[in-house]
């Protein structure tokens, strides 16, 4: 470092500073995110409603409303990389918030379906905006190396609010109804926006501290990559990642096993708790809630793991077969009765291995210019999101094939067939996507773009 710049005493007390100051940007933008797996997972647990309020027969509508969400996430990420520079990303994730809060209040007072698809497709399009800028606040505040701890306490918060919109929310639905929980929703990530708004500071450099380069090229770490934001410098890189072949076994990895993890816990798992197992809304949220705490432990886990053996690949392909595996056991379940803990121990499984999911970005990040991380990342993260969107009218088309006529108070009954056949559709993507692991490049934790 040049000691020209700062005093090596007043630097370290600024290093204090800047230690304490970034928790208190963090923390609005954590449960900013809480916000978005909220939003991801809410409509699952009220499908059976929305089918008897607004005469919905076909399954795969329901689908198709729950994948509005994944569709328009996926195609924000690129744009929302812009907003974040453009604007910065307090502004971005305060704008965002507004934006998903309208939309949950559209979904809570609509009358008809168009209102549905709006309110669906606002809070759908805010949610896809705020997680580039929370990446971005981490390079702005937090060193290098302490990026993987951030990404993997960032996914604890993302799964928090799935937890919260399984049973808690299951809670507010039977006792307040399904519009009452939507504008408690709209409420809290409006009163979040506010928060970001007021609290957030996009660099260091905004509260009056050094820049996070400085910091670490006094604590002896290597130079950063030159930062290059001109449009034409983001064109080629886009361009460079997408022209990758390295760049696309880990995103259809994410595509294939995410995709069915979130069709099967964002929509289609309540009903077939409830309609195969017999369980009550409750009981069948509190499965969903296991699947989301087995995300919450594998996610920090396979993390660490993969870090500590200096592996990507490995760690990879384990835990996707274990999804495999529990993806295999749900459907041997949905064949002859099981005991009651059977369905909680599976959930629970399916969210180890889905927690593979946290390598993806790390995967495409690292077989690729490190100039581009930002551009990398959100088209991994990307993949995350195409998966749920083809898949779940997919999963709602199978059964939907399947149906003998029941139904009760105006929503559909599936039998166990009937879901059996979604569950083997699941099975075979899963399959594809264990494949697809065994072609992710070994990249042993560094970056071998240039190899």
């Amino acid at each position: 470092m040049n000691d020209t710049l700062q005093p090596e005493p007043f630097l370290r007390q600024e290093i204090r500073r800047l230690e304490r100051r970034r928790w208190f940007v963090w923390t609005p933008l954590a449960l900013a995110f809480l916000t978005v797996y909220f939003h991801r997972v809410a409509p699952g647990v009220v499908t059976d409603q929305l089918m008897r309020d607004f005469g919905i027969t076909l399954a795969a509508r329901m689908g198709a409303l729950s994948s509005i969400y994944f569709f328009t996430y996926a195609l924000v990420q690129f744009p929302a990389g812009i907003l974040a520079d453009s604007w910065g990303p307090g502004r971005t994730v305060a704008f965002a918030l507004a934006m998903s809060a309208s939309g949950a209040l559209f979904f809570g007072l609509s009358g008809g379906m168009p209102g549905l698809y709006a309110g669906r497709f606002l809070s759908s399009l805010g949610s896809g905006l705020i997680f580039v800028s929370i990446v971005k606040i981490h390079a702005e505040w937090f060193r290098e190396r302490e990026f993987g701890t951030m990404s993997g306490l960032i996914v604890l918060m993302g799964s928090l609010g799935a937890i919260l919109g399984a049973t808690p929310l299951a809670f507010i639905v039977e006792n307040l109804g399904w519009r009452a929980a939507f504008f408690l929703i709209s409420g809290y990530t409006l009163f979040i926006g506010a928060i970001c708004w007021f609290l957030t500071r996009d660099r260091p450099a905004d509260a009056g501290l050094p820049p996070i380069e400085e910091i670490e090229a006094f604590e002896g770490r290597p130079p950063r990559a030159a930062r290059r934001d001109d449009a034409g410098t983001a064109s080629a890189g886009m361009a460079g990642i997408l022209g990758n072949r390295f760049t696309w076994a880990p995103f259809y990895t994410s595509v294939a096993v995410y995709g069915v993890y979130m069709t099967f816990v964002g929509i289609w798992g309540i009903p077939f708790f409830t309609q195969v197992f017999g369980m009550t809304r409750i009981g069948a949220a509190n499965c969903m809630m296991a699947a989301t705490l087995g995300n919450m432990t594998g996610a920090p886990v396979i993390g660490y793991l993969s870090d500590r053996t200096g592996r990507r690949r490995g760690p990879y392909i384990c835990i996707v077969l274990l999804f495999l595996a529990a993806w295999s056991g749900l459907i041997l379940s949905a064949e002859a009765p099981v005991p009651g803990w059977v369905p909680y121990f599976l959930c629970f499984a399916l969210g180890l291995g889905v927690s593979g999911n946290a390598l993806t970005i790390a995967c495409v990040k690292e077989v690729n210019d490190p100039r581009f991380t930002g551009i990398a990342a959100g088209i991994a993260n990307s993949g995350s999101f195409v998966g749920p969107a083809l898949l779940q009218p997919a999963f709602g088309w199978m059964p939907d094939r399947r149906w003998e006529g029941a139904m009760e108070h105006g929503v559909k009954l599936y039998s166990a067939g009937a879901y059996r056949a979604a569950l083997w559709l699941g099975f075979f993507v899963v399959l594809s996507g264990a494949v697809s692991t065994f072609l992710i490049r070994e990249t042993n934790c560094r970056n071998i773009s240039a190899e």
